[in-house]
């Protein structure tokens, strides 16, 4: 019998390589297509960019019960998104880790929604996703812990916004709360979902930011023994196994280095480099604020009409909008800090003034730094000494 390769050479060979696609034959060109292809075609339409993507985990989430939402995300040369996608819901079943990824696969037999990105309960957003995206998997789950997505997206197939470090401005009138400015990014789509669902927390960042944000929510409840504290893999994992722990829960449950990249590995598909781990476990990641808007660092006015609005931006009005700056997002050279700059150019400045004695040289100036998307400049201006 021929393998699956053998038949579609021999079926492309004969130019009917379309064929189990087909329903009917209608002739002149037409044909009924199989339920199964309509659907998969409508699934390929679906996602046209990233920030759809994150429109749909987010629908699924909510109507999966959450109130914390985390997402990680890094860039990968520009061609690449990678998103870890978490929330404390329902969580997913074990068995059903593979197949809800499949078309028509929902837990909404009774209760779909609409809601102003349409109806939402079909059974074809994680298979839409998936259609589009190089990978999207469960990293973890379980019922009643939550879940965790990990998705890697070829941003030349799926493209995003260019400047996802862009925050809207959020101008609050008499009567509503608008979102204006900026571009449709990820941020500006977390913040319109916010809007709609005030109940509900999104946490923006970093993986590194986002695992020091869920443990560092739960710190003070360990201290006043909530939580225990592992040193050992095995007892850390058995607990978590044996016991309702929540993913989100997870990272408070040690202090140790290798267990904590362990649990980003394990529980999150993270690959967090060593130092970010120690970042984690020394509490040297600032926490992320949830984007609600009393909590946005921009300030929301409400004196702007509609028309008024194009005029006042960028005018002294009191409106600001700044960019979220993610770690991985910056250029290379911006992550030196200045003082850890000075440090090096201080023993740099000694051993040039040394070795400018043989040459009767010295520096004319103070050593000034430069940072040029992936390149660190130190210009020294040297001068003759005077006799």
């Amino acid at each position: 019998m021929q393998n699956n390769t053998d038949l579609n050479k021999f079926l492309e060979q004969l130019n009917i390589n379309d064929v189990l696609s087909v329903e009917e034959d209608l002739g002149n060109g037409f044909v009924r297509l199989k339920i199964s292809e309509a659907e998969r075609r409508q699934a390929l339409q679906d996602i046209n960019c990233v920030e759809d993507i994150i429109v749909e985990l987010l629908r699924n989430s909510r109507d999966s019960g959450s109130s914390n939402i985390f997402i990680g995300t890094k860039k990968v040369e520009d061609k690449t998104r990678v998103i870890h996608f978490i929330d404390d819901g329902q969580g997913i079943p074990e068995k059903l880790k593979d197949l809800i990824f499949e078309a028509r696969v929902t837990s909404k037999l009774d209760n779909g929604k609409k809601d102003t990105y349409g109806f939402h309960g079909r059974g074809m957003a994680l298979f839409s996703i998936k259609l589009n995206v190089r990978e999207i998997t469960v990293a973890f789950s379980g019922e009643s812990r939550g879940a965790c997505f990990y998705l890697d997206i070829d941003l030349d197939k799926v493209p995003e916004k260019k400047d996802q470090s862009i925050m809207p401005q959020v101008i609050k009138t008499e009567s509503d709360i608008n979102i204006i400015g900026g571009v449709n990014n990820i941020i500006k789509t977390l913040i319109e979902f916010q809007i709609q669902n005030r109940d509900m927390n999104f946490y923006y960042g970093t993986p590194t930011q986002v695992l020091a944000t869920m443990r560092s929510k739960l710190l003070e409840k360990r201290s006043r023994g909530y939580y225990p504290a592992f040193t050992d893999w095995d007892r850390l994992n058995d607990f978590i196994m044996e016991n309702d722990i929540r993913l989100t829960e997870i990272p408070v449950l040690t202090d140790k280095y290798d267990l904590m990249e362990k649990i980003a590995q394990r529980f999150f598909n993270m690959d967090i480099s060593k130092r970010g781990i120690q970042r984690i476990v020394y509490d040297e990641v600032n926490p992320l604020s949830p984007l609600k808007l009393d909590l946005l660092n921009h300030t929301i006015t409400d004196s702007l009409s509609p028309r008024e609005e194009d005029k006042e931006i960028g005018e002294n009005r009191g409106i600001n909008s700044p960019g979220l700056k993610l770690f991985e997002e910056e250029k290379l050279a911006s992550r030196f800090k200045d003082e850890e700059i000075k440090g090096i150019i201080e023993p740099l400045k000694k051993s040039i003034m040394q070795l400018g004695e043989k040459y009767f040289l010295t520096i004319k100036d103070d050593i000034v730094f430069k940072r040029t998307n992936n390149i660190l400049k130190v210009i020294i201006e040297l001068t003759e000494k005077e006799q």
